[in-house]
């Protein structure tokens, strides 16, 4: 367990904590300059940048993960993946801004104060489209398993988005300060872009063209994003929405203080897990017997380790959420009970959800993605006249237990046999 998994990813969990430790920064930036406010529409915010770059992160770039770490394939042939790769995502970014745009009072709104529509997206599209690049370019080197640049690259990147926020939030406008993350992010893709200049006699990219076969292979993880964007990030934005117009923005921020919480150390989990477990998994994919050894095995860490750190989170909350936000932000501490709960089977649904995704089981991905967005809206739906703020922690938690358990029955035949 030790080689495998705690040695090699030692590089990609000082990266991830570098991340962590950047949006617990932008976190507390806008806590202290804007507060509870401030966090509310921080939220709404990157929930809206997400809407443009998960189907990207979880569909095209996962498709290069499977297919780049895969040591049958030709050379040739991952040169295809990736310029399909490149123009699908091209094409999708558009797509979706067209949607979104059609309803833009909606989506962008509450986000446009002091600029004008044209200069808002102006700032934001090429922001947004460098993000997405970013992601494909770094799809590549994880896929290569150079692990080590990979962290180089995230913590120059972070540091750029740190600086990045802090200027906007402390001397820009509102428009500004929310504008300030997605050109952080931005910013990164020119970092990611030093290495492959640097790999350039030996790492050659092209954008000539789509190829059929290859569309076919990205198709189904596309597939499988949508569905995840769809069941998940545009369902929370609109729940967020609905709490924004029912309880205002400060009580809104105190909600998202704790979900903020839940996201920094998810993406720890996220970040270090995934960068060493996906590319494992998906080259043990046809030794089921191998794979299945692996995976019990990670499972099992990552219970135990959860355990502990979620306990040591809900005794200290009300220090944590002050520290890590702004003093005030400790009236939130009532809701880390049930969001802890439901951060504990969120972090090993992942795991499965994973397993899904590598064999490119679509329709049983998406099918748990449905039953678990339906079960959150049906429980919130419910439960939020009575329990107010706490029915969303309860919804969260019974979603991910929800989650959690349909993964193991669309998974029984690997995990038990």
């Amino acid at each position: 367990m030790k080689s495998q998994f705690l040695k090699s990813s030692s590089w990609s969990f000082l990266s991830v904590v570098f991340r962590a430790l950047a949006g617990l920064t932008v976190n507390k930036l806008f806590a202290t300059y804007l507060g509870t406010n401030g966090i509310a529409l921080l939220s709404h915010f990157q929930n809206l940048t997400a809407l443009f770059t998960q189907w990207s992160s979880e569909g095209v770039n996962r498709s290069m993960l499977k297919y780049w770490s895969d040591p049958k394939m030709k050379d040739e042939a991952k040169q295809r993946i990736f310029q399909t790769g490149f123009w699908v995502t091209n094409v999708l970014v558009l797509i979706t801004f067209g949607i979104m745009y059609w309803q833009k009072s909606y989506f962008f709104e509450r986000f446009i104060h002091d600029f004008s529509q044209v200069q808002f997206f102006a700032v934001f599209i090429p922001a947004i489209l460098l993000m997405l690049f970013t992601g494909l370019l770094n799809s590549v080197i994880l896929a290569l398993r150079d692990v080590k640049s990979y962290a180089y690259i995230s913590m120059v990147g972070m540091v750029i988005l740190v600086i990045t926020v802090y200027l906007g939030v402390s001397r820009g406008t509102l428009d500004q300060a929310l504008l300030s993350f997605v050109v952080g992010y931005g910013l990164m893709f020119f970092v990611s872009l030093v290495y492959f200049i640097i790999h350039r006699n030996t790492l050659r990219l092209s954008v000539k063209s789509v190829d059929k076969d290859s569309m076919r292979k990205i198709w189904s993880f596309i597939v499988m994003a949508i569905s995840a964007l769809v069941f998940g990030k545009l369902l929370d934005f609109g729940v967020r929405e609905q709490i924004l117009e029912l309880y205002g923005e400060d009580r809104t921020g105190l909600w998202q203080s704790v979900a903020k919480m839940s996201g920094s150390y998810i993406l720890v989990f996220t970040g270090t897990v995934g960068v060493v477990y996906y590319p494992k998994m998906a080259s043990l994919i046809h030794e089921p017997v191998k794979l299945k050894a692996y995976v019990l095995k990670v499972m099992a860490f990552v219970a135990f380790l959860s355990i502990i750190c979620l306990g040591v989170y809900y005794i200290n909350r009300d220090l944590i959420l002050s520290l890590f936000f702004a003093n005030g932000f400790e009236r939130a501490g009532y809701l880390v009970r049930y969001q802890a709960v439901g951060d504990f089977f969120a972090l090993l649904s992942y795991l499965l959800a994973y397993l899904l995704s590598a064999q490119v089981a679509t329709w049983r991905y998406i099918a748990a993605q449905a039953f678990s967005a339906g079960l959150y809206l049906l429980l919130i739906t419910l439960l939020l006249e009575h329990y107010n703020l706490e029915a969303l922690t309860l919804g969260y938690m019974f979603r991910h237990i929800g989650f959690f358990i349909i993964l193991v029955i669309f998974n029984r035949r690997l995990l038990f046999r």
